[in-house]
């Protein structure tokens, strides 16, 4: 397989590098040796900081939370950079309070915006054309909003310095950043912890919304793929996955990544992740009754989101050394396997954007759920930290009651229903859990539907598959 060098040297680069080198993106505007000295990020929007002449947002000092002293400056997100940050008014929303928040539109961020995230088969041919153009744009031009901060030992400070990246790279770096093991712990912002879902679900926010601003087009979306449906990567070749072309034409309209380190490493041949995640998995990750539990770790048991990032291995797969979404990652293979640079893979997005289709039905029926409040869980993921690295800021608890709807986004169910036997459902009306076998098949969805089994029986459920 012939590899783009465009990705190749950055790649190797990383491997190369000690564990704390990293990367993260940062407004253009507060790279500057002034905004550095000063310790101030208000870039100015039409003329005036954060917008205040046009009442958008306000330039103020940030209140850093307690949190216990680090080496890694990481930990206190941006507190180590910035004293003083842009605060957004209502629905504006960026760095400088230049952009709408995520579900709305126009001059003054008045008017909703709403999309449908498809499944990746279900998108038509030049959907799909559309979507891979989309991401070959942003691979291919340099941003002019943002710079990335490289940084070979986050335990110094001033030890970084900030280059140009595409828009696409840039999205890569972000999670590097956030994602490499912070000095002295196996932990990191978004991923063992209880931040993990919605992490990620402001990273594809992010990416979505650059790429918008980047092509001009304000409906463009990141389409989920459900692996469920199949016991191999039935998007591994050109029609639905440009990242699984045989040939590497970067100049071409086709989309090349660093899938595999070798011809060796293919999609499922590694015995100890040689499958996907199935339904079965699925339903029993929904059925926990508890967003996190105790000690909100890689440990943590009858846990949703440990069932849900697969270090908590489902009773339907005990063979098998990972689960769920770590489970998709491993059977893959090549740079999505390695999780700081995973990003680098197109793959990586529609996987997440269906893991983020699975926290938005279990959240809508555990109403009485919360993140949690607890001083065991660790401090950049801690509800109140800040969510690193984006602006402006926002805490980790920030998103939990905010649907996709709000967020200007909803899942569109796959156009050919599963088919199974068996399902565990919970009556929408009541709010608790009931343990229903169907006597005969039924057709699922994931979400809010109407199922009807053999006998013809049609209610109103959420059911978990």
């Amino acid at each position: 397989m012939l590899l783009s060098l465009h990705w190749f040297w950055k790649v190797c680069l990383l491997f190369l590098m000690d564990q704390r080198y990293v990367e993260a993106q940062f407004p253009q505007a507060c790279t500057t040796q002034e905004a550095l000295d000063d310790r101030i990020c208000c870039p100015l929007w039409n003329g005036s900081p954060c917008g205040s002449r046009f009442n958008r947002g306000t330039c103020a000092p940030h209140s850093p939370q307690p949190l216990p002293k680090s080496k890694d400056y990481r930990e206190h997100w941006p507190s180590v950079f910035y004293d003083t940050v842009c605060t957004c008014y209502g629905n504006y929303d960026g760095f400088d309070c230049g952009q709408c928040s995520p579900g709305w539109t126009g001059p003054t961020c008045t008017q909703r915006h709403h999309v449908l995230r498809k499944e990746i088969t279900d998108m038509t041919e030049s959907e799909r054309v559309n979507f891979f153009e989309s991401l070959q744009k942003a691979k291919t031009t340099t941003s002019s909003r943002y710079k990335i901060l490289i940084s070979n030992d986050t335990t110094v400070k001033d030890n970084y310095e900030f280059h140009h990246a595409t828009v696409y790279d840039l999205y890569v770096w972000l999670h590097y950043y956030a994602a490499k093991s912070f000095y002295g712990t196996h932990n990191n912002a978004a991923h063992m912890g209880p931040a993990f879902p919605f992490w990620h679900r402001v990273f594809l926010l992010f990416i979505e919304r650059e790429i918008r601003d980047l092509t001009g087009n304000q409906d463009f979306y990141i389409p989920y793929w459900d692996w469920t449906r199949n016991p191999y990567c039935n998007i591994c070749i050109n029609r639905h996955s440009h990242s699984r072309i045989n040939h590497c034409d970067y100049s071409s309209s086709n989309w090349c990544s660093l899938l595999f380190f070798s011809p060796l490493q293919q999609p499922g041949t590694d015995p100890l992740f040689n499958t996907l995640p199935t339904i079965q998995d699925v339903i029993e990750t929904l059925e926990m009754g508890t967003y996190d539990t105790s000690p909100y770790d890689r440990t943590a048991t009858n846990s949703f989101r440990n069932k849900l990032e697969g270090f908590e291995i489902t009773h339907a797969s005990p063979q098998l050394r990972s689960s769920m979404h770590n489970l998709v990652h491993n059977y893959l293979n090549g740079t999505v396997s390695d999780v700081p640079i995973a990003a680098n893979d197109p793959i990586f997005m529609v996987h997440h954007s269906f893991i983020d289709k699975l926290l938005e039905v279990w959240l809508r029926s555990h109403t009485n759920a919360s993140y949690p409040e607890s001083n065991e869980v660790f401090p950049p993921q801690r509800a109140h930290s800040n969510m690193a690295p984006f602006f402006p800021l926002r805490t980790n608890a920030y998103y939990w009651d905010r649907t996709t709807e709000l967020l200007g986004y909803s899942y569109l169910n796959h156009s050919t229903p599963l088919s199974v036997n068996t399902a565990f459902v919970t009556d929408a009306n009541r709010g608790h859990s009931k343990n229903t076998k169907l006597p005969h098949q039924i057709w699922v969805y994931f979400g809010n539907l109407e199922w009807t089994n053999a006998l013809h029986v049609k209610t109103t459920y959420f059911v978990y598959i």
